[in-house]
């Protein structure tokens, strides 16, 4: 049998024919996972630079005269600048520090620290992107002298950072100080040909400077009666010790009455050295007691007051 199929009809079986055949395909898979990106701003510290140092009396740039007896009072200013921004400069938290050797000796400001011993640190801004720190520090007459004082800075920001300086040196010069506490000494009442007789106070001599003398001469002179002036007390009837263990060991003024005082005992020149003269633990430093004894002569004197002007002279070694 013939069958005959019209074109448009066999277009039409053909379509149909392929709508009933299965649909086979591949989906894409889609899977997600997240990360967190972060990105840390981290702080600079602040920048030091030391500009100037100065003392309130005869100093120069970088170097200080102390004061006999006294303070000076040194002024050191330096810039401060910060990268993040000037306004986290914390200037509250300034620290400065005069070392010499190995922290052996140091006198400080520390701004946060609200005490008579330290100053404040002042600041001012001198443009929007550099502020000034001056700051005070109290350098007593015994200061060593030195070129090795270093200048130790440090400013914190306000996130903490710190920001350092230490490399200015000064010089402490030289100061030669000497005192007598007691503007005099006396024996009280004695009798004719008395010995051994201790003069009240004893003699107190203060290094008040911070130069070290070697050698101490004491320049008596014969005690004249105030009233009968022909009559003394020769320089030859005193003598002194230095450390008032026994009057057998005192050391008699020779006939010039040009005496160096000596250690005690040991025979070596009595040293003063400097150091601050009320601290107990430089005891050996700073000052030294002398201790003058009298043996009254048994005769051709009258009662009367007997005085004299006696000197103290230090030397130090160049």
């Amino acid at each position: 049998m013939i069958v005959k199929i019209k074109k448009r009809n066999l277009v039409l079986l053909i379509i149909a024919i392929l709508i009933s055949l299965p649909l086979v395909y591949a989906a894409a898979s889609v899977v997600k996972a997240s990360f967190k990106v972060e990105l840390v701003i981290s702080n600079r510290n602040p920048t030091i630079v030391v500009n100037n140092i100065t003392a309130s009396l005869g100093s120069s740039q970088f170097s200080v005269d102390p004061t006999a007896a006294g303070t000076t009072y040194v002024l050191i200013s330096f810039n401060v600048t910060d990268a993040d921004n000037i306004t986290q400069i914390n200037a509250s938290k300034t620290v400065v520090n005069f070392t010499l050797g190995t922290n052996s000796e140091y006198y400080s400001n520390i701004s946060a620290v609200a005490s008579s011993e330290f100053g404040t640190c002042k600041n001012t801004t001198a443009t929007i992107t550099v502020m000034i720190i001056n700051c005070t520090i109290a350098l007593p007459y015994y200061a060593n002298a030195s070129g090795n004082w270093r200048i130790n800075i440090s400013v914190q920001d306000i996130y903490g950072g710190i920001g350092r300086n230490d490399s200015a040196f000064f010089t402490v010069n030289v100061v030669s100080g000497l005192a007598l506490p007691n503007a005099g000494i006396n024996f009280s009442n004695v009798n004719i040909g008395q010995a051994n007789v201790l003069a009240y106070p004893h003699l107190l001599i203060n290094n008040t400077g911070n130069d070290d003398f070697t050698q101490i001469n004491m320049s008596a002179a014969a005690l004249v009666g105030t009233t009968t002036t022909t009559e003394n007390i020769a320089v030859t009837n005193f003598g002194v010790n230095t450390t008032n263990s026994t009057t057998n060991l005192r050391t008699a003024f020779p006939s010039n009455g040009v005496l160096t005082l000596t250690d005690t005992g040991a025979g070596a020149n009595m040293k003063l050295l400097h150091g601050a003269t009320s601290a107990l633990q430089n005891a050996d430093k700073g000052n030294i007691s002398v201790f003058v004894w009298v043996n009254v002569p048994s005769s051709g004197l009258s009662s009367q007051l007997y005085n004299a002007t006696w000197n103290v002279t230090t030397t130090s070694s160049p």
